[in-house]
């Protein structure tokens, strides 16, 4: 990841509490000049969410009585809008009332500058009015409706935003003429219709959480963009751009911190699983067409404001209370993050708001449980008088006059700029000729890979919405089927690959056969292939979402499939896990007598990382077979470090009598097991990166390097990280590291692991109540049953009970060990980064469009 992480876990400043819940930890500050303070607590406040200032400084809070609500429970019939004010104008807050009450799974608050109350609830969003000031809502009107089957109370709407002063939000190149916005989560999939107060309609399916805009008056509804799970909170920045916090789907961590743009696609449809893993999903811009996150966040973020430019986030899952400055990526941003709270398992902030003095007030559910409870809480944070206003920066993209001077000059693979101008082109065109001829023109128009790939992507508004907002009403269909045929011929694997997420996600049965024909032309790479048998396997079933096993799943058929090539065989059993119950020991030996060199070479791979203590004799025979190419050999000898010591003479022999690949191989693995002395070499200290540098400019053997990638010994680099299909899943996928990341770079990360942390791979220290200190990194799981997974620094999992820890702060140091230039030679070090470096698929061709 892009993101630098900036962290000051000394710094713990003041902290002042109410003493009504004594039994809980209080949250540690960590950034100095802060102050933490208890404004309130249960029972003048419970369950809180969403909660907003009005223009008089006074406090309206969700107070939720209906979320889950158990039978026995004693509070109010519905979610009441509590009200804290100045009872006698002194400058404090001091009086709690009720502003209004009797809604069903309320969930955020926003207040415009003339008074007025929006009220969002999982189906409604009402419109309150205090005519006289007395503190109580004299009117209440509901101005959008959600129809829907759906009845979860946290995935339909949510997150409220509204636009200050005259001006329009910006998205992207494009000013929409929206005053609110709002999001709405994945709604378990069920179809929904969103009616606005003049009854215009945008309708959905799949399960694809989207913002819509409209009036204050809430007419004029219309989709802004789609591809989120939960976009829970929204706001503005001084510059009217609008950012969201989006929950994660089970598998697929971290949460997201988006920058929203007009006619942006984020990747998640819900339909295809809410683990997230299927191969025509996307979290981080991993499909043509979508659009990456600027960083992730901690688990459960429920608000986002933006405050002396920085992005304040609440985390629920995580206990602590985060802020991020902008940085500028291409015609977006990335971030770098601060963590300035952090509670422990009885710290569970939510809503979020800015005071007229500066100071943030956040609203905290306390209690892990979903089911209201008769908790809560809510704290003001003040920072220091002399904390800086850091302005957020503009995108690059903002840093240019014309749009005409962005494309030509920066932005030709930038995921935003091109759906910028793929928003931007088909609006203009459609309003100067119409709808059919607009989109004709507008695909005609494209020449660059990265501009089809993002038309194509544009036309699932068509074919979703009963109304495609600013496009008009969609009697294109015919038009759009022959862009997607067109597509599905292109010579690029990205507007190929584009078309087949937009005919799966609209199910477009007559293009199966199209699909599938894919399948007997080039296939690029790994994602490519999975995405295309994805989409096969979608529109061959019945719509059920899929678990979070499909890719082995859809790669097990394949391997069953007697009619696919050796190397599309090859391709599946690179990527399936070799623990599958079909790759049995008998199945591999099958594929070494194929007279395909790829699929032995990937049998050789998956027997090596198969745990069935029984794959040591095979290999010992591979490895021992000079029939076999070098290759394979070498391959099996890597294999067998996980079990050196039973083949200590095999692997002596070997490297004392083989040659080239399999000599040095062999002694690799004498050495990296301890069963060889290390070699004596002189080398620069780790922080000597321009020694370094020189060191490892050029040379290196990349298949040498592929294989000590793989082998189980010394960095064991693939218990943590996965490249081309292959590997663990706990760090970064170092598939394109070689396209996105310097030389230099890479040999920086080696050797200074924690020099830049990503947020996402943030690791925590954890003291627990037996007296121990834990460092690891958070693993995704589904909900929250009050126990944690980590990674420790060797990739091993381990869990703990949320009530057992004391403490946790994050941590400066990787996960990823430091010191491996110890552990290995410059030769293997050299091998390494060629590996890493020169590796073709980093420029494979759906790369040429973001």
């Amino acid at each position: 990841m892009l993101s630098r992480m900036k962290l000051a876990c000394g710094a713990v400043c003041s902290l002042v509490a109410c003493s009504s819940l004594l039994h809980a930890a209080p949250p540690r500050v960590l950034v100095d000049g802060c102050k933490l303070e208890q404004m309130a607590a249960e029972p003048d406040i419970v369950t809180p969410v969403g909660c907003a200032f009005d223009p008089a400084g006074r406090l309206l809070v969700v107070e939720s009585h209906t979320h889950q609500r158990p039978d026995d429970y004693a509070g109010p019939a519905g979610d009441r809008i509590r009200l804290l004010s100045d009872a006698d104008g002194d400058g404090t807050l001091d009086r709690w009332s009720t502003f209004a009450e009797g809604y069903q799974q309320a969930m955020n608050v926003a207040v415009a500058e003339d008074g007025a109350v929006y009220v969002v609830t999982r189906r409604d969003v009402h419109l309150l009015r205090d005519a006289d000031d007395d503190g109580v809502a004299d009117s209440d009107e509901v101005i959008i409706r959600l129809e829907t089957e759906a009845e979860y109370p946290h995935n339909g709407l949510s997150g409220i935003c509204l636009v200050r002063g005259e001006e329009f939000a910006s998205q992207g190149m494009i000013y929409t003429q929206s005053q609110l916005y709002l999001g709405l989560g994945e709604n378990f999939g069920f179809p929904y219709t969103l009616i606005g107060s003049d009854g215009k309609k945008v309708s959905g399916n799949g399960g694809v959480g989207s913002i819509f805009g409209c009036f204050f008056d809430g007419s004029g509804v219309e989709r802004i963009a789609d591809g989120f799970w939960n976009p829970f909170s929204i706001c503005l920045d001084s510059g009217n751009r609008m950012f969201t916090v989006d929950n994660d789907p089970d598998a697929s961590p971290p949460c997201r911190l988006l920058h929203v743009i007009y006619s942006g696609d984020y990747g998640h449809r819900w339909e295809y699983g809410r683990a997230g893993v299927h191969p025509l999903q996307a979290w981080d811009g991993e499909l043509p067409g979508s659009l990456p996150m600027i960083c992730g966040t901690g688990e459960a973020p429920t608000a986002v404001v933006m405050h002396r430019g920085w992005l304040w986030v609440t985390s629920w899952g995580d206990h602590r209370i985060e802020r991020y400055k902008l940085t500028s990526r291409g015609a977006s941003f990335g971030a770098e993050r601060e963590v300035v709270v952090q509670g422990d398992a009885d710290f569970r902030p939510t809503g979020m708001a800015v005071a007229p003095d500066g100071a943030l007030w956040f609203a905290d559910w306390v209690d892990r449980s979903y089911p209201v409870h008769g908790n809560g809480r809510i704290w003001r944070l003040t920072l220091p008088d002399d904390a800086s206003v850091h302005e957020p920066p503009k995108s690059s993209a903002e840093t240019f006059t014309s749009w005409e001077h962005i494309w030509s000059v920066r932005f030709t693979r930038d995921a935003f700029a091109l759906t910028n101008w793929a928003s931007n082109s088909l609006v203009f065109m459609i309003m100067e000729y119409g709808v059919e001829d607009g989109v004709r023109r507008t695909w005609e128009s494209a020449t660059e890979i990265g501009q089809k790939v993002h038309l194509v992507n544009l036309t699932r508004w068509f074919l979703v919405d009963d109304d495609a907002s600013w496009f008009g009403k969609a009697n294109a269909e015919p038009l759009i089927r022959e862009i997607l045929t067109s597509a599905l011929k292109d010579a690029s694997a990205g507007v190929r690959l584009a078309a087949v997420r937009r005919i799966a996600d609209a199910k477009l049965l007559e293009f199966r056969d199209n699909v599938a024909a894919l399948l007997d032309g080039p296939i690029p790479d790994e994602r490519y292939f999975l995405a295309v048998i994805g989409a096969i396997d979608w529109l061959d079933g019945d719509g059920t979402p899929r678990h979070s096993g499909i890719g082995d799943g859809l790669l097990a058929r394949e391997l069953r499939n007697k009619r696919r090539s050796p190397e599309l065989h090859a391709l599946a059993l690179r990527m399936i896990s070799p623990d599958h119950k079909q790759i049995t020991l008998d199945a591999l030996r099958e594929y070494l007598a194929s007279p395909s060199l790829e699929l032995q070479r990937e049998a050789v791979s998956a027997l090596a990382r198969k745990t069935d203590p029984q794959r040591f004799e095979l290999l010992s025979k591979i490895a021992a077979d000079a029939n076999r190419p070098a290759e394979l050999r070498a391959i099996a000898i890597a294999g067998l470090a996980a079990d050196a010591s039973q083949h200590e003479d095999q692997l002596t022999q070997l490297a004392e009598n083989g040659n080239g690949a399999i000599a040095k191989e062999a002694a690799r693995v004498l050495r990296l097991t301890s069963l060889r002395s290390p070699l004596t070499e002189e080398k620069p200290a780790a922080d000597d990166l321009p020694g370094w540098n020189e060191l490892l400019a050029a040379g290196g053997d990349p298949a040498s390097g592929e294989r000590l990638f793989f082998t189980p010994a010394g960095a064991n680099c693939a218990v943590c990280h996965q490249h081309r299909g292959r590997g663990g899943q706990v760090g970064p996928d170092l598939t394109r590291i070689g396209a996105q990341q310097s030389r230099e770079r890479i040999i920086s990360s080696i050797l200074q692991p924690s020099r830049e942390i990503a947020p996402r791979y943030q690791p925590w220290v954890l003291a627990t109540d037996d007296g121990l200190t834990h460092l690891g990194l958070r693993l995704p799981q589904g909900g929250d049953d009050g126990r944690e997974s980590y990674a420790d620094t060797n990739g091993k999992t381990f869990t703990l009970n949320s009530e057992e820890i004391d403490e946790r702060l994050p941590s400066d140091q990787s996960i990823m060990p430091a010191g491996l230039e110890q552990v290995m030679t410059i030769a293997d070090l050299r091998d390494i980064v060629a590996f890493l470096s020169g590796d073709d698929a980093a420029t494979t061709e759906t790369e040429d469009a973001p």
